[in-house]
């Protein structure tokens, strides 16, 4: 398997494929090229390096690496329970920080601290808004290039940090063309990302750090080799595009994928194909063991079906009138249902946003056409739920639809409502 990872920064575009057979990872080359300050210069360079790419280096398949200046950073406090939920979970707390709906977002996350006696964890967020992805796979589909993840170029480089240097606490420094990007890790996690920009004093930005994040300082990236003895840092030499394109040929440490769901694509199952086949076979079989039958009635059934056309030559004007008023129907009946529940998923997450208990995380909500609503989720009390839902002017008859049950120090509940005329 051939990859291509490919760095994107504000000027500087890095590439680097890697192979992977029989289990050993080997680089085969790398290369930088600056691109062009206009927008519309730099997409067509894009382009044009996207569609050279399989017949400059015979890959196929390409990962992406962003700029991590284009992500939104948060940390969050969450319940401790399993990803699947805390992923669901997450969409929910997004709402409250995200200047566009969640849905207008790729996010990935991963868990900074765990305290498994308050069954709390502190989770780190990163998000990036889909439209900033439009312009490079647009390119990508026009090359003929498949894609194979779009990560962050900071996470990678933390990736190749975290599994070349055995260093618990230390600041890890990534310099890119126009930012520095800081990493403090604690324990070998880093539980905290910041980016500085270059036209600001590095040493005075650590010091600040320097109290949380004792030990060494790691310094990776485009920068000045006199800022070395100045912060008293320890170079890490490494290829962000070539570590971006590691990505997929071995399992990160952590692990972010931003790309979107419409994109991946699905393992192939080949036992349905199997039995499908076996299936086949068990007809064929069971065709020749009829086909006497069958020719014995061929003919008959032929005869039937000619007066069956003959039927529907002399009735085909009725049928058409017929379909025609179904498809008018069926299309005013669509355009009814879609102008009476517009936005209602929009307005009914909005809603709980504002009222719910801050102590209090969804993992799940149903809307269906009828106003009826459910959600799941955990709380310290769950009784302390169906108040603020009463005094709601857009929420009836709430009511719990199971018994509360108590997990890990919270109190799982389901509600029913409805949405109020």
């Amino acid at each position: 398997m051939k990859v291509a990872g490919v760095s994107i920064d504000s000027s500087v575009l890095g590439i680097s494929v890697a192979e992977k057979r029989f289990g050993f990872i080997k680089p085969v080359t790398s290369e930088e090229i600056r691109l062009p300050l206009s927008e519309n210069e730099r997409a067509t360079t894009i382009k044009e390096i996207f569609a050279g790419l399989k017949e400059k280096y015979g890959t196929n398949s390409i990962v992406i690496g962003l700029n991590f200046n284009i992500f939104s950073h948060n940390i969050f406090e969450m319940p401790l329970v399993s990803k699947a939920d805390m992923k669901n979970a997450l969409l929910y707390e997004l709402e409250k920080y995200l200047p566009l709906p969640p849905e207008e977002y790729l996010y990935g996350f991963f868990i900074v601290e765990k305290d498994n006696v308050l069954h709390k964890a502190k989770v780190s967020v990163l998000s990036v808004r889909k439209e900033r992805l439009n312009g490079i796979l647009k390119a990508l589909k026009e090359s003929g290039l498949s894609l194979s993840g779009v990560r962050c170029s900071l996470i990678e480089a933390i990736n190749e940090f975290a599994q070349s240097e055995k260093v618990r606490d230390c600041l890890f420094v990534y310099a890119t063309d126009d930012t520095y990007q800081i990493a403090g890790f604690k324990e070998r996690i880093p539980v905290m990302l910041k980016a500085v920009p270059k036209t600001k004093d590095l040493k005075s930005e650590l010091t600040k750090l320097s109290g949380d994040f004792a030990g060494l300082i790691y310094m990776a990236g485009d920068y000045d080799h006199d800022l070395l003895y100045k912060i008293d840092a320890r170079t890490f030499p490494f290829s962000v595009s070539n570590a971006v394109a590691l990505s997929v040929l071995r399992k990160p440490s952590f692990n972010l994928d931003f790309t979107p769901q419409e994109l991946i694509s699905e393992k192939k199952d080949y036992y349905p194909y199997a039995i499908g086949l076996m299936a086949t076979f068990a007809v064929v079989l069971m065709f020749f063991t009829s086909i006497y039958s069958y020719y014995k009635d061929y003919y008959a059934l032929h005869d039937v079906e000619k007066r069956i056309d003959e039927i529907k030559g002399r009735t085909s004007g009725l049928f058409e009138t017929k379909k025609k008023m179904e498809t008018i129907y069926e299309k005013r009946r669509f355009l009814h249902d879609f102008q009476f529940g517009k936005n209602q998923n929009i307005r009914v997450i909005t809603e709980l946003s504002s009222i719910l208990p801050k102590d209090t995380w969804l993992i799940s909500m149903s809307v269906d056409d009828k106003g009826k609503v459910e959600i799941e989720g955990l709380s310290k009390r769950a009784s302390s739920i169906i108040e603020p839902l009463n005094k709601s002017n857009f929420f009836t008859k709430v009511e719990f639809i199971s018994p509360i049950v108590s997990q890990d120090g919270q109190e799982r509940f389901s509600i029913r409502m409805e949405i109020a005329e």
